[in-house]
């Protein structure tokens, strides 16, 4: 009798034994496979986006309504653009470049494409907000033509750029038309404009119609 209960002792020790190795792995794989199925965060969605920047990036996304906001009364930089269009692709790289080197902590981004398609209400405070810096569709309206970049200080606009918005010299591709001259030449305009603004600092497509 003694020998069966001796037995059965140690049968229960050993269960208990395995579960307590067992179950915290368990527990442990669980919240890996959970966290593996996480959604991205900004930087990975936005190079999911716009891979020629990677994910080493400092673009943070935002609405037309939020971005329209920040034009109104916040300071950042707001760049503005279609992810299905390449000249955005491409600026993004030279921008966030910049951004990085200057250290700005965040490029708040608003792919503008449904919105203006829409008209939506936001969209429309957009283009009145920054109605002295946009061009202008074939009706005389502002249009944001993209890529469309824009700083904004306390709710006033102290810098902006649309380079290959609109006019891209009789070149074809991004490619074509960002030679080093005009890589230079676009990333010293956007330093100066950065080094203006208040801005903390340590921390035509025939695709998209832009």
């Amino acid at each position: 009798m003694k020998k069966i209960v001796f037995s059965a002792l140690i049968v229960v020790v050993v269960v208990l034994i395995v579960l307590y190795i067992f179950f915290p792995r368990h527990t442990k794989a669980n919240m890996t496979k959970s966290d593996d199925t996480q959604q991205p965060n900004d930087a990975e969605r936005f190079a999911l986006e716009y891979p020629l920047v990677g994910r080493d990036n400092i673009f943070v996304f935002r609405t037309a309504a939020q971005a329209a906001d920040i034009l109104g009364h916040g300071t950042g930089v707001v760049f503005m653009g279609i992810k299905d269009c390449p000249w955005c692709q491409q600026y993004a790289v030279f921008l966030n470049d910049v951004a990085r080197e200057m250290k700005i902590d965040k490029i708040f981004y608003c792919d503008i494409g449904e919105d203006r398609q829409n008209n939506t209400d936001s969209y429309r405070k957009i283009t009145g907000i920054l109605s002295d810096f946009l061009q202008y569709d074939d009706e005389g309206r502002p249009k944001v033509y993209v890529p469309d970049l824009s700083i904004v200080t306390r709710g006033t606009i102290t810098g902006h750029d649309f380079e290959t918005s609109k006019e891209t010299l009789g070149c074809s591709t991004p490619q074509e038309y960002w030679t080093g001259e005009r890589i230079n030449a676009l990333k010293e305009r956007l330093r100066e404009g950065l080094k203006k603004s208040t801005i903390q600092i340590s921390q035509p497509c025939n695709v998209c119609n832009h």
